[in-house]
């Protein structure tokens, strides 16, 4: 193919995009969901800027450019969501470390590492998560380049420790990167969903070792992987290739997890019954304009139907079932009140359900920083704060409702990262459908206690958080009721990401764990990580099973992540050893 044909399939490509950015705007004025589109529009427009970048005119071939897009590619394809196989993870990085040697030897600046870094990164971010943007096009485009400059900083310090300490840049490059991983779990503008170790959430088989590790140790051990295969492919063609080695260390962890995963036995514990509702209310456009009455008949319908194969310990709802509850009285609500008079003595114990409410603050109470002012008719004002909440309800005694706080939020959307510092952005944030404000939250992530068990009430993005979601097990949760509502993204890759999520949070925890989702999907998972059931997408319907409970403690939960702590000291002293040797050299 001539370079001039290359050229002329790009402005193809920008052409296509154009078309397809015009038909998701017309789908959006007729309140219809983008599904896949943003995944078509995403890749043209990438494939034609990169041609063009490419194939340039006068005859001019950057090849180098092949190089980050064949990262990108693996990468990409090797998270889930696409395809079933997360071994292209163990390789994905080995064509940038190819390029790199070459942007050496061209004495490139830090200009052109920069631009290979994000080209690479920006497409491993349009296929994994190119679905956020059916939540909405700002989001998503902000989601995927955001995230995609911040994976480029630690390429930046293995290109900066390259040229001062070149013997340990790969090191620098491994710790970086999982620093860069620990940091995305712990600040404002939190986004872990592409932390390496989650690319083996489909196969939990694989990875059983993370109730030691977590899932940074499965982003310890892929890094060090395409080291490994690196130096192999490097390896002088006169000199014989020792790949048994390389072979060996990479499939040493993957033996191991599944002899744990064939001969792990849950210790001996109670077993609960339990139903999971989904409603399967389309949360765009349905969800939050629907009549309250039709959704509690929906709601019940399905529970009634669920309890009719039997009496359950627990009816599991998902996130935001309910809307506008104040929690300061919740006994009184009207909305839980009829919740509870049409299952009283229908079989089911306890109800847990995710709800969105609010807490007024009396009169001299100490306000939180999610503190919202609402003018009274009489033009006074009252404090309150809004808060994403699960609430779990005694159907057939007299306890009082218990009350969870949602912890950790979707940045934009429930929070605002760095309130303090962007405080002129708060009309683009509310325009986005978020708030400066945000939610109400609490402390310590406490379990829902009763005779029967004690579960962790996790709401919905909480389950990405590996170490965070330790807390609930140190307080003593059992069992785990992952309540989420993932139909904001269509039936795309984004819901069953999340869904395999939570097989590593059973995995770190050894908690059996059900889910509740509002449009897809609900399910079983068992000790192992393995999912035991599971619901279809776009269906109203309800599902049963037993969870076995587990007191029992993994070396996970205890220590925490101790390889992002150990990669964090790593950073810090190799980046002072950089910044030290450039003052010497000055």
């Amino acid at each position: 193919m001539s370079h001039a044909a290359r050229r002329y399939i790009a402005f193809a490509l920008l052409l296509i995009s154009a078309l397809i950015g015009g038909s998701m705007y017309l789908r959006f004025t007729e309140e219809k969901l983008w599904g896949f589109a943003p995944l078509f529009l995403f890749l043209t427009l990438y494939g034609g800027v990169t041609l063009l970048a490419t194939f340039r005119r006068k005859g001019v071939y950057r090849p180098n450019n092949l190089y980050s897009t064949l990262t990108g590619l693996l990468l990409g394809f090797g998270f889930p969501g696409l395809l079933p196989f997360p071994f292209l993870l163990l390789i994905g990085f080995v064509p940038m470390f190819v390029l790199h040697g070459k942007l050496t030897e061209e004495k490139a600046g830090y200009g052109r590492v920069f631009w290979h870094g994000f080209s690479a990164f920006l497409l491993f971010n349009i296929l994994a998560t190119y679905w956020v943007t059916n939540t909405g096009l700002a989001a998503g485009l902000f989601a995927i380049i955001a995230n995609s400059l911040l994976m480029t900083l630690p390429w930046l310090a293995f290109h900066w420790t390259s040229r001062k300490s070149p013997r340990i840049a790969f090191l620098a490059f491994a710790v970086c990167w999982l620093s860069f991983e620990y940091l995305h779990y712990n600040w404002s503008l939190n986004w872990p969903w592409l932390t390496l170790g989650n690319g083996f959430a489909q196969f939990p088989s694989l990875v059983q070792w993370y109730e030691v590790t977590g899932a940074l140790g499965g982003s310890a051990w892929v890094l060090g992987c395409n080291y490994l295969a690196f130096k192999w492919y490097t390896a002088p063609a006169s000199a014989p290739k020792k790949a048994l080695l390389p072979l060996a260390i990479a499939l040493f962890p993957i033996v191991g997890s599944l002899l744990r995963y064939a001969t792990y036995s849950a210790p001996a514990g109670d077993t609960i019954k339990v139903a999971s509702i989904q409603p399967n209310f389309e949360p765009h456009f349905e969800k939050f304009s629907n009549d309250v009455n039709s959704q509690l008949d929906t709601f019940l319908r399905l529970s009634l139907a669920a309890l009719e194969e039997g009496p359950v310990d627990y009816l599991v709802y998902p996130e935001t079932s309910f809307d506008n509850i104040e929690v300061n009285d919740l006994a009184s609500q009207s909305t839980l009140r009829r919740l509870q008079a049409g299952l009283d003595g229908k079989g089911a114990h306890y109800l847990m359900t995710g709800i969105s409410g609010y807490y007024i603050f009396a009169e001299g109470e100490a306000v939180t920083p999610a503190v919202r002012y609402i003018p009274r008719r009489d033009g006074s004002l009252v404090a309150l704060e809004a808060l994403n909440a699960a609430v779990q309800l005694d159907l057939q005694g007299d306890s009082e409702p218990q009350l969870y706080k949602k912890g950790v939020f979707v940045p934009g959307a429930e929070s605002f990262p760095f309130r303090k510092f962007f405080w002129f952005l708060e009309d683009w944030v509310n325009q986005l459908g978020g708030t400066v404000a945000g939610r109400g939250t609490q402390d310590r992530r406490l379990p829902m206690t009763s005779p029967t068990a004690k579960i962790a009430p996790v709401i919905c993005y909480e389950s990405v958080f590996g170490e965070y979601f330790t807390d609930y097990i140190r307080e003593g949760a059992q069992a785990i009721f992952v309540v989420t509502n993932d139909g904001w993204w269509d039936n795309t890759a984004g819901h069953r990401q999340h869904l395999w999520f939570s097989s590593l949070r059973a995995i770190e925890t050894r908690r059996s764990v059900v889910r509740s989702a509002n449009t897809g999907i609900c399910a079983f998972i068992d000790q192992r990580g393995k999912i035991i059931s599971k619901t279809r997408y776009d269906e109203a319907v309800y599902l049963r099973g037993e969870m076995q409970l587990n007191d029992a403690i993994t070396p996970f939960v205890r220590f925490g992540d101790l390889v992002a702590r150990v990669a964090l000291l790593l950073t810090g002293m190799i980046l002072l050893s950089n910044v030290a040797r450039s003052l010497r050299r000055e």
